[in-house]
């Protein structure tokens, strides 16, 4: 039986665990709505334990690390090193893939969930065989959601267009035959939680002094665009191409420079 687990991914640097509370919420809510338990350990205690976990695994303090956080339906917690950055913060990554659009949305596709990570692996694997390196999610309705799971971004001249990262899903009470305390079950509305690198993409794009629209696009949005990134544990990645148009990446580095200028500040 496959198990099911929520997680994040933490990012470390000189010491301290970046938006630990941020990510402990994101676990919480959904552990509320999906598990039927919350998640609330001391954040003291769990940041010792994760930088006690990077120094076991002989992550060094001048760079930025990663760790992954495992939350299971049981309350298992597990932490797993993911490696290191060639980077001290976030920052505007040098890789640049080409991008390409795949239509694909799968069952709770906001939840931070280990579905959602297969989802992106094969949507991965099917931009490589039609010959780029990341995939471009459009859900079922046409519009943009992701890149690799993550929030993206598409930018004209200075304006900076944010695609929301899912849509909510609807179990109508037509479909339940079972009863609750002996009243009808109603059914159910799922909302997943913004992403701690959805608000952070937010928080970027205003430092910068760019303005930013949060409103669906779609592919052929993209035709228009100067550039096209997406923001994950590890910084900001400019797509190259996608679907074969160029693009730049200078706004990116400039919202990519703003963004650890906000934990310097």
């Amino acid at each position: 039986m496959t198990e099911f687990y929520l997680y994040q991914t933490l990012h470390l640097c000189h010491g301290r665990v970046r938006l630990l509370d941020r990510h402990v919420g994101v676990l919480d809510r959904c552990a509320r709505e999906l598990f039927d338990r919350p998640y609330a350990p001391d954040l003291r205690r769990l940041e010792r334990q994760v930088l006690d976990f990077a120094v076991l695994h002989g992550y060094p303090d001048d760079l930025s690390a990663f760790v992954r956080l495992e939350l299971t339906s049981e309350g298992e917690v597990r932490l797993i090193p993911l490696g290191v950055s060639y980077y001290e913060g976030y920052a505007l990554r040098s890789v640049q893939p080409d991008g390409i659009g795949i239509r694909y949305e799968p069952p709770l596709n906001g939840y931070p969930t280990q579905a959602r990570e297969a989802a992106v692996a094969t949507a991965r694997r099917m931009a490589e065989c039609a010959g780029g390196r990341v995939a471009v999610q459009c859900g079922t309705d046409g519009m943009c959601r992701t890149i690799e799971g993550a929030p993206m971004a598409a930018v004209q001249g200075y304006t900076v267009w944010l695609a929301p990262e899912s849509v909510p899903y609807e179990i109508p009470a037509s479909r339940f035959e079972l009863r609750l305390e002996g009243a009808p079950v109603r059914g159910h509305r799922f909302v997943a939680p913004r992403s701690v690198e959805y608000g952070l993409l937010v928080a970027a794009v205003e430092a910068a002094g760019l303005t930013l629209c949060e409103k669906p696009f779609d592919m052929d949005f993209l035709t228009g665009a100067d550039e096209v990134f997406w923001l994950d544990y590890r910084g900001i990645t400019a797509l190259a191409h996608c679907d074969g148009r160029p693009l730049m990446s200078i706004i990116a580095e400039r919202i990519a420079v703003a963004l650890e200028g906000i934990f310097k500040g």
